[in-house]
């Protein structure tokens, strides 16, 4: 794919407006109170929706559940997520498998980017892959029986896991 056409993408075929109804459908977004991940739960709700916005900070998601309540009249539903704590990851999938029988989108939003070498996850992993690859890994395989769960029960509309990502690995095409 070249470079260019990544940092100056074309007119997108399908926008928020194309999305389908979601009346019925839960979705956990991870980092979803800023940037991409609030506006993806923004667009989930006003398609109907119901919407776990997963994050570190109560504070902030609280703020961006009460700013989507003034602005859609919809609102989130926060989830405590911190992506750089293992235990913390097997903590909110099992709040969340406790509280719904049914997972139609994850959408791994969440990141960290340029954190120091020397700043670490909880187990001692670098901060970025252990936030950015581990922590959304683990998440994703502890909710897979609700995802599997929710695709033996409505097999004409499986769930779907969506990975956002940059093109920041192309700075380093390498990992040591």
């Amino acid at each position: 794919m070249n470079v260019l056409s990544e940092a100056l993408p074309p007119k997108p075929k399908w926008t928020a407006k194309d999305m389908p109804d979601c009346t019925g459908k839960v979705f956990i977004v991870t980092g979803g109170n800023s940037g991409i991940g609030l506006e993806t739960v923004k667009e989930l709700l006003k398609k109907g929706g119901k919407v776990y916005l997963a994050a570190r900070s109560q504070s902030k998601a609280d703020e961006a559940i009460e700013q989507l309540a003034t602005d859609i009249g919809k609102k989130a539903i926060f989830l405590e997520l911190d992506l750089g704590s293992l235990s913390s990851v097997k903590r909110a999938a099992q709040t969340f498998i406790d509280l719904e029988p049914r997972l139609d989108g994850l959408i791994n939003n969440a990141g960290v980017m340029g954190s120091p070498a020397d700043m670490l996850t909880s187990e001692g992993y670098d901060l970025q892959f252990g936030t950015n690859v581990l922590g959304h890994w683990y998440f994703t395989k502890l909710l897979l029986p609700v995802l599997v769960a929710t695709s033996d029960a409505h097999p004409e509309d499986k769930p779907r896991v969506i990975h956002v990502s940059s093109n920041g690995h192309r700075m380093c095409p390498m990992i040591d």
